[in-house]
């Protein structure tokens, strides 16, 4: 009698478990975004809601004390703003009010972390007396300034009029020619602790071993703040332009609580500009209209800003 030898080959797996294989496939790849859907969600009802209403309004005739009166009016509130001097004034002081909290704050901020950074006696102290004027609220410090800035009673007036600097009070907050540089001071002053703090972040996590190397290779200290101090902090000196040109542009308590926009306009930047046209000429309107040019303005110069920084940084890996 002869055997005979049978193979038997692995039964391959059934039609209805290969199509459930990708299925799971495609879920463990999809689960990240499920984890963040009701995040996203919450954004777009908190941020996009907002957004998409205020250009809406700014496509509308809306004045708040004649609903009645409210109907669709296309670009008409767009060719107004852009045919206002006031607005393009507004837009310029908006501009040099960003430009110049941007240097300030980053060149202080800078320096500031390099302190903060020494390993120092009384680091932690000055560490906390150093962020003090970021924590306290924008209220309290305009409360602050603008009592020592008092032309009557304010202490700065009265200390350069006793050591004979100036022989009368100056109007710092109602001269033309110094109400914006004051109020850029004081704006640079509250949110340049800030800007130091996340800097400082970006300091601390650069390997000790780089400026190890560097001194070993015989780099001095401007050496080694240009070659492995600076390219260390790009990613904390990118964020912190980003968020330095965001809320500065939209500052509107740094302005509002110290000037109002003026003294005859000479500090009216748009975010002013938009709540006067809302509050006091009831425009709602054209409000929306100047919001959603300082939305689309400020997203446009982040991104290009950003996309700068990161492009340069690519091509230098």
């Amino acid at each position: 009698m002869t055997l005979t030898e049978v193979k038997h080959t692995p039964a391959g797996p059934s039609p209805a478990a290969a199509s459930v294989r990708p299925l799971r496939q495609r879920l463990t790849a999809l689960s990240p975004f499920l984890y963040l859907l009701p995040a996203l969600v919450a954004l777009a009802g908190v941020l996009g809601y907002p957004v998409l209403d205020a250009v809406w309004t700014s496509l509308k005739h809306s004045v708040p004390t004649d609903p009645s009166a409210d109907r669709f009016t296309g670009l008409a509130n767009y060719r107004a703003i852009f045919g206002n001097g006031a607005f393009w004034t507004a837009l310029g002081h908006t501009g040099l009010w960003a430009l110049a909290n941007l240097v300030l704050q980053l060149t202080i901020g800078f320096g500031l972390a390099l302190l903060m950074h020494q390993k120092l006696a009384g680091r932690a102290l000055f560490r906390s007396v150093v962020i003090i004027p970021w924590v306290v609220p924008s209220v309290v410090v305009a409360v602050i300034w603008r009592y020592l800035l008092d032309p009557t009673s304010g202490p700065l007036n009265q200390l350069l009029m006793s050591t004979g600097l100036t022989q009368e009070p100056v109007l710092w907050l109602a001269n033309q020619a110094t109400a914006m540089p004051v109020v850029i001071l004081l704006s640079v002053w509250k949110w340049t602790p800030f800007v130091a703090v996340i800097l400082l972040a970006g300091l601390q996590a650069i390997p000790e071993e780089l400026h190890e190397a560097a001194m070993i290779d015989g780099a001095g200290l401007w050496g080694r703040l240009l070659h492995v101090v600076v390219p260390g902090i790009r990613t904390s000196l990118t964020l912190a332009s980003l968020l330095t040109i965001g809320y500065s542009v939209n500052n509107f308590n740094g302005i509002w609580l110290f000037t109002q926009g003026g003294p005859i306009g000479a500090t009216e930047t748009l975010t002013t500009f938009a709540y006067r046209k809302a509050f006091t000429e009831f425009d709602f309107g054209s409000a929306a209209a100047v919001a959603v040019v300082l939305f689309a303005g400020l997203f446009v110069v982040s991104t290009a800003y950003f996309f700068s920084v990161e492009g340069r940084k690519g091509r230098k890996l």
